[in-house]
């Protein structure tokens, strides 16, 4: 009995041991299952990514993006602007309710730029995707090469010059003047800024027996309305004694352009005229200097009328 009793007492004790081990690994279990509840609980994104038919967040009274306040007519429930909500009657009544919630989602939803794949990344409000567009820096632009189906932003644009036409662009300071030498075996230079990295074009036109140069910003109007201004300086110099030298000079405000459809006509806007003697050859060897021009001197937007300014001889 002692024995038996004995025995019994030991596998009951097994059986409160196994008892007693399964429950701490119950426990255990239910522990780590909570843990990662709230490690998931802590993963969870606070945004997404959410597809939908655009048409839901334009106004159905003007069809352009919803921006609040937005409000909702009382017959039919259409979603109109705050511009449209008091014509709305001509419709099917007015626009009374404002809608807070949709205040809300219009006012947060995001889209990636539009010149997403030319390097911007930026995500922004649907409403202000125009806005932006017209002041992306990612602005795509053509190469002004002819036959050249390159499409890029201006950054894309210096680098398609020095690999595929192996012509890197110039850096220059501004305020400083510059003795470059330009092959006339190509109608189009690029210049880059070192302060802010604007790219400028420097175009060779032919002109009866000279040849005729310009400069241009390559940025969307947008910008150059905004600023900042630039003004340039063109001039050739040839001495050819003590009191006898020639020499061409042009200075105006610089025109910009956005390439978006092409490059501008060679020889629009101020240009200077540069004779064919003052040439060496091939290459056109010219003094350039940009300005920046203080904000109350706006540079224009668009190319002017055409104007040439002839040599002069001094004595």
């Amino acid at each position: 009995m002692k024995e038996g009793e004995s025995r019994a007492t030991r596998v009951s004790a097994k059986e409160v041991k196994s008892e007693s081990e399964k429950g701490e690994v119950t426990m255990q279990d239910e522990g780590e299952a909570g843990d990662a509840l709230v490690a998931a609980e802590s993963m969870a994104p606070t945004q997404i990514d959410v597809r939908m038919d655009v048409t839901l967040l334009h106004c159905q009274g003007c069809l352009l993006p919803l921006k609040p306040p937005v409000f909702k007519c009382d017959a039919v429930g259409h979603v109109v602007c705050y511009y449209c909500r008091a014509g709305h009657r001509v419709v099917c009544s007015r626009a009374n309710t404002h809608c807070c919630q949709l205040d809300k989602v219009v006012g947060a939803a995001k889209v990636p730029c539009p010149y997403k794949a030319f390097g911007c990344e930026r995500y922004v409000v649907f409403h202000e995707a125009a806005d932006h567009q017209r002041v992306c820096q990612c602005a795509p632009c053509t190469c002004p090469e002819s036959a050249c189906t390159f499409v890029g932003s201006r950054a894309m644009l210096v680098g398609h010059f020095a690999t595929h036409h192996q012509r890197p662009a110039v850096t220059v300071r501004y305020g400083r003047s510059w003795s470059l030498s330009f092959s006339l075996s190509h109608s189009w230079h690029l210049l880059v800024g070192e302060e802010d990295r604007s790219v400028f074009l420097v175009s060779l036109c032919p002109l009866g027996a000279g040849t005729a140069v310009s400069l241009l910003c390559i940025r969307p109007d947008s910008e150059a309305e905004t600023g900042p201004w630039f003004w340039c300086k063109l001039s050739i110099e040839r001495r050819g004694g003590d009191k006898d030298y020639d020499l061409v000079l042009m200075t105006s405000p610089v025109i910009s352009n956005a390439l978006s459809t092409g490059a501008p006509p060679s020889c629009q806007g101020m240009f200077l005229v540069v004779p064919r003697e003052l040439l060496s050859g091939d290459t056109l060897t010219l003094t350039v200097r940009i300005d920046l021009t203080p904000p109350a001197v706006v540079a224009p937007k668009s190319t002017t009328t055409p104007q040439a300014r002839a040599p002069r001889r001094m004595q």
